[in-house]
């Protein structure tokens, strides 16, 4: 084997630290890659650096990111890999990158099942009225409210990537009709009952009783849910949105809840994040957490193992898993 790699871990400190405990944090990237050289930046710029760690950071072939660093491609001149906890990559000069031949992974995937456990929770809270039951309950009232079932509901799920698939298969007792929404209905889409293109989405949630929206960030999707869409929905129908805060008009979710069309909306992600203390989904009838969906030591341990698995592949140049095509 020839030389190794310098890696350089360039995601926060407060993403792993908080994790030591279960060794899902740098911990684990040392105990696995003992022989390399690891330059530990979280946290960090190049202006923190010693002249002994400014050097190994010139010779740094392989970043291990959340963000995108400003500094790095500045920084690390022989920089051949970047690897993404992040599923996104609009934060992420692409551009840079291919002029550059630096190959880009990102960690597709890696959250998928807790954050469609998340989603699975968000329907069952929402049919089976748990809010209201919990405040009666305060209220010292023996009041029955009888929630609504699962079975024969129809759920359509846009973007058909790893959490929506996730999504299916947790869904298969429950027998829910399923549909789900993607690029080509001719791709195989296991779990599904009908698979629909983009172009047919308004047909497709007609009588949907569950959206749930996982889509990527990018032209196509900026905007996708607005007015025109939440009207296409049937009324009473539950809006769910774990992909990004880019795809939804926020004013017309809003309009369309307080309308009474839609019966509720839950969002794990917003268009500004944070979300500003005076943005108006705070007074709104949505359902809103802090793009907490996942859960992070499952999370770091997953996105670490992929990062293992293509390290054995970077010095043979083979294709990595969750390679981004630049």
């Amino acid at each position: 084997m020839g030389k190794l790699p310098t890696i350089a871990v360039c995601y926060i400190a407060a993403v792993d630290d908080s994790q030591l405990a279960q060794r899902r944090g740098p911990q684990r990237m040392t105990d696995a890659l003992p022989e390399y050289n690891i330059v530990d930046m979280r946290d960090r710029t190049p202006e923190d650096l010693s002249p002994s760690e400014l050097e190994q950071l010139q010779d740094v072939e392989v970043a291990f990111i959340l963000y995108m660093p400003d500094w790095l491609l500045a920084a690390c001149p022989k920089l051949k890999w970047i690897h993404s906890f992040m599923t996104g990559h609009d934060h992420i000069p692409l551009p840079q990158l291919k002029e550059r031949s630096i190959r880009l992974t990102n960690g597709a995937g890696t959250a998928a099942i807790e954050i469609a456990e998340f989603v699975i929770a968000r329907v069952l809270e929402h049919w089976k009225f748990f809010p209201q039951i919990a405040a009666l309950q305060v209220e010292h009232k023996w009041r029955p409210i009888f929630g609504r079932a699962l079975s024969d509901a129809h759920i359509v799920l846009v973007g058909y990537g790893p959490i929506n698939q996730e999504v299916a298969r947790l869904l298969a007792p429950f027998n829910m009709r399923i549909t789900a929404v993607r690029r080509s209905a001719t791709t195989p889409s296991p779990g599904a009952d009908a698979v629909v293109a983009f172009t047919d989405l308004n047909t497709a949630m007609h009588d949907a009783d569950i959206v749930v929206a996982a889509v990527p960030s990018n032209d196509d999707t900026t905007g996708m849910f607005n007015a025109e869409k939440f009207a296409a929905m049937q009324e009473g129908c539950l809006f769910i949105n774990v992909g990004r805060g880019t795809a939804v008009v926020e004013a017309d979710l809003i309009a369309s809840l307080e309308s009474g069309h839609l019966g509720g909306a839950a969002v794990d992600v917003a268009s500004e994040e944070p979300l500003p203390p005076d943005n108006a989904l705070w007074n709104s009838p949505v359902r809103i957490s802090a793009h907490c969906s996942a859960t992070l030591p499952n999370t770091m341990r997953r996105v670490h193992e992929l990062f293992f698995r293509n390290i054995a592949k970077f010095a043979t140049g083979e294709r990595f898993e969750n390679e981004v095509d630049l």
